[in-house]
């Protein structure tokens, strides 16, 4: 069953459980199918859903130097016209760029998130954005970033 990564209590314990945690669901992955039945949750995860769901760890984890160049990889092959999945994936790259000290970047995408939220009617999306406008507030001296939280922050 997945975890889910937490920084709750003995946030090291937990972060090394939800990376664990990705490897088993992996190698759960690779297998053939040869032996014994695979787990219940492989019937929705594939390979390119595992790989949104380590990049969501990482940025859950603030470790950016790993979920960037994992949330770039899935969200090139990623279907656009799933507008909903691209705001949330985009969300979690948004928080990753703040987590890199990257603000531009980190602007940029949010901006993106906030256009793509606006097409969708979804509270998870909203959440997602008010997520990433607060993680943008530490940055607030940044021209890009001033000007995203005068627009969004008040709506």
């Amino acid at each position: 069953m997945w975890p889910g990564p937490t920084r709750k209590r003995g946030g090291v314990d937990n972060a090394q459980q939800a990376i664990r945690a990705l490897g088993e669901a992996s190698e759960a992955l690779s297998e053939d199918g040869e032996g014994s039945e695979p787990p219940a949750y492989l019937y929705w995860v594939d390979a390119g859903e595992l790989r949104v769901m380590e990049s969501r760890v990482y940025t859950e984890l603030h470790r950016p130097l790993r979920a960037v160049p994992l949330l770039r990889d899935v969200l090139n092959a990623y279907d656009a016209t799933h507008t909903r999945e691209m705001a949330l994936y985009l969300s979690w790259l948004a928080v990753a760029y703040a987590d890199a000290n990257e603000p531009e970047a980190a602007a940029g995408t949010a901006e993106r998130v906030i256009g793509l939220s606006s097409d969708v009617t979804s509270e998870r999306t909203a959440e997602r954005v008010r997520v990433v406008l607060k993680s943008l507030r530490r940055y607030a001296d940044v021209p890009e970033v001033a000007e995203l939280l005068a627009e969004h922050e008040a709506a």
